[in-house]
């Protein structure tokens, strides 16, 4: 069981031991120091943190207390340092350490790292882009998640994500030169509940949007993405594919103790789809936490049902990518398989970036894909993406991600 109590700008852990209860209730400030101080030299001894700051005091009341926090430090085999000087950053009100000194817990290098850290934030311009990165740079050397920083930032400056605004459901567009021979695919073999002509639901938020081919979507354009439907129904679903005589690309061949299972067919349009399970596994922990909530919807294929869906988008540049779905978009990081990672975008809906060296298909500059997000609060999005996104060209509701994926977000429900 974790505790967590915020004190100013820096959070202060608490947990159980075998022994019980580690924090009994004080009321001495003292006392409350260094019960702080004590749980962030052992995070930064475990490694759970790679430098602390205990929270701001003021040089007096550090100065009475330096003498037992040495003696912590020891027992720890943790070093300090006091800064009396602590540089303001976008990730904390500067109100916070005004005045204040601070106490950081660290090992090895990474007191050399924050001074490095502190000169480039000293002699930094007032740029905020520039002003976000250093605050993002010292968020990492406390340990924070991208979503903690991103939490800080959207708190002391004007930074805002796509998450920021409630994202709600997730649209996979797909273009075919037969629409109708598509339609009915989806409709009668695969049982989807059609919302709208093209539109067919697959989970409580997920759907995907059939179109017929555009200037912008001609025949022949590399597909570069696969649509993966999440079931505990494998082996009544590769049945009922077989049945149908859908085309198999990779047959369906459980394995014993992997992170996941699963086949891959093609569509009519020659989309790959992935009827895939995952399963309890070190990269997936999280990821069927998730997916433990989501509630199956039925096909009307007899006892056959999905619980979410995920794009797979198909990349040269997997790290340039990650940054843009964690820090412009704020999606949070659900299963990390090395060379593909997945991402929740809504309840039940999940985008996956992939290596194209390692996956299914290649990445392409033009491909028959788009993706869309609805969004809660839509008139405060577009007013944020007019004036901030200009980088990805956002214009009237879309924009254009690293490495060509064309991106749509809308207010209107389905």
């Amino acid at each position: 069981m974790n505790f967590i109590i915020s004190f100013h700008h820096e959070e202060i852990h608490y947990f159980t031991n075998s022994r019980g209860l580690f924090l009994s209730c004080v009321t001495e400030k003292s006392n409350e120091s260094l019960i702080a101080f004590n749980v962030y030299c052992e995070m930064v001894a475990n490694g759970a943190k790679p430098l602390a700051l205990h929270y701001p005091m003021t040089p007096e009341e550090v100065g009475g207390l330096w003498e037992e926090f040495a003696g912590i430090a020891e027992k720890y085999d943790v070093q300090l340092y006091r800064e009396d000087d602590f540089p303001t950053s976008a990730l904390f009100p500067a109100e916070a350490t005004r005045g204040k000194s601070v106490v950081l817990i660290y090992k090895r290098d990474r007191l050399k790292q924050y001074e490095q850290w502190k000169r480039d934030r000293q002699n930094a311009e007032d740029d905020p882009m520039e002003q976000e990165a250093l605050a993002r740079r010292f968020g990492r050397l406390l340990g924070y998640s991208t979503q903690g920083i991103n939490d800080l930032l959207g708190k002391n400056t004007a930074y805002r994500n796509l998450v920021s605004f409630g994202v709600k459901k997730q649209l996979t567009h797909l273009y075919y030169e037969n629409l109708s021979e598509a339609i009915d695919f989806y409709h009668r073999i695969i049982g989807f509940d059609q919302v709208d002509s093209g539109l067919f639901q697959i989970s409580t938020d997920t759907y995907i949007h059939l179109h017929g081919l555009t200037d912008d979507h001609p025949k022949g354009e590399a597909k570069s993405t696969a649509i993966a439907f999440l079931t505990d129904q494998l082996p009544q679903w590769y049945a009922h594919i077989q049945e149908k005589k859908v085309p198999i690309k990779y047959t369906y061949k459980p394995r014993e103790g992997g992170p996941h299972d699963g086949f891959v067919a093609i569509d009519p349009g020659g989309y790959l789809l992935e009827f895939e399970q995952f399963k309890q596994h070190p990269e997936n922990e999280l990821f069927m936490a998730i997916l433990a909530e989501a509630p199956r919807i039925e096909t009307s294929v007899p006892d056959l049902n999905f619980y979410g869906s995920i794009t797979w988008t198909y990349h040269k540049d997997v790290v340039k990518m990650q940054k843009f779905y964690e820090e412009l978009l704020g999606y949070q990081l659900v299963a990390d398989q090395g060379w593909t990672k997945i991402y929740q975008t809504s309840s039940t809906g999940f985008i996956g970036l992939v290596d194209e060296r390692r996956g299914m298909e290649n990445y392409a500059e033009g491909k028959a894909v788009e993706i869309e997000w609805l969004v809660t609060e839509w008139a405060s999005f577009d007013e944020y993406a007019t004036a901030y996104w200009s980088e990805f060209n956002y214009e009237g509701n879309t924009f254009i991600g690293p490495e060509n994926y064309i991106y749509h977000v809308h207010g209107n429900d389905l």
